[in-house]
């Protein structure tokens, strides 16, 4: 199925944001944005998750002091018009968990409704994501996309009791109603030896993209250095996985073991050396707005970077 928005009528770029002209005129003021935006955008819109894995790498984990107040629905609504003014293409929506958000649905509606040639998006944990709510994206051709970060170790990995059955039923429900549904995996030292089997799940649940990437030292993971892997360790698993049955997913491997995007403690980047230099995409193809409004050119680098 062909991914299609459908467009509500009777709705202007400034239409419901419920803000003062004189509040509009100083929201760029407010928070500051470059010139022009990169085409893609992700809208941290909450610190808070009903997770809490040890290995995210959200920032404000690290620095909670640098964390301001979370945008209310009107402010995200006008930082979201100020960004398609200044040429942004694609809104992905997430957290934290974006579902913990009252508004979270006003959000999406008001991003899609906005510009109908705007990509938009929506990464949660699946953990409250309904039906209602799944219906609700297709509907406006919010696209979905999910983590399944383990099956015997999904407790460990998530810091929750909860089970992988939900993430498995939402993956099988866009199957089933033929809306793609990508699933992000991290890889820890927690979930390697089964990482086989939890890539076989999301593919055969019907997973229309699966992208694997390891544990990064950043966020929570920066105080769990014995979960990381070893640059030999991922290679490992990466042959692993190329060895799995073809399940006509398509996947792709994540290599980055620390980001040059932000600094890091002299151990960390002795211990994982940049082993080639590649043009990075950050500030150019994509941004990150965070929870309070502020912009960064990549969501692994920090506030005060």
């Amino acid at each position: 199925m062909t991914k299609t928005k459908t467009q509500p009528p009777g709705r202007g770029n400034d239409a419901g944001t419920g803000l003062s002209p004189n509040r509009r005129a100083n929201i760029s003021g407010r928070f500051p944005l470059p010139e022009r935006l990169p085409p893609r955008i992700t809208l941290e819109t909450t610190t808070r998750c009903n997770y809490q894995c040890p290995y995210c790498y959200c920032w404000w984990h690290e620095f909670p002091e640098s964390a301001g107040p979370e945008l209310d629905t009107a402010e995200w609504k006008e930082l979201i018009g100020l960004c398609i003014r200044k040429g942004v293409k694609s809104f992905l929506f997430t957290g934290g968990e974006a579902l913990l958000r009252n508004d979270i649905r006003e959000l999406l509606d008001d991003a899609a409704r906005t510009d109908p040639q705007i990509d938009v998006s929506l990464f949660t944990n699946g953990l409250l994501m309904d039906e209602a709510m799944f219906f609700f994206c297709r509907e406006r051709g919010v696209g979905i996309s999910t983590s399944l970060q383990g099956l015997r170790t999904h407790g460990t990995m998530t810091g929750t009791e909860y089970g992988y059955r939900k993430t498995l039923e939402l993956i099988s429900l866009g199957r089933r109603e033929d809306w793609p549904l990508a699933v992000s995996i991290v890889v820890t030292k927690e979930n390697r030896d089964e990482i086989r089997d939890v890539f076989a799940a999301a593919a055969l649940c019907g997973a229309s993209f699966i992208q694997l990437g390891p544990m990064l030292p950043e966020g929570r993971g920066a105080t769990r250095p014995e979960w990381l892997l070893s640059r030999e360790e991922w290679e490992s698993v990466k042959g692993e996985i190329r060895a799995v049955k073809d399940f006509g997913v398509p996947y792709v491997f994540c290599d980055e073991m620390i980001c040059t995007c932000r600094s890091h403690a002299p151990e960390i980047e002795a211990r994982f050396p940049v082993l080639k230099e590649t043009p990075c995409e950050a500030g150019r193809e994509f941004g990150v707005i965070g929870p309070d409004g502020k912009y960064r050119k990549c969501i692994h680098s920090l506030p005060l970077d």
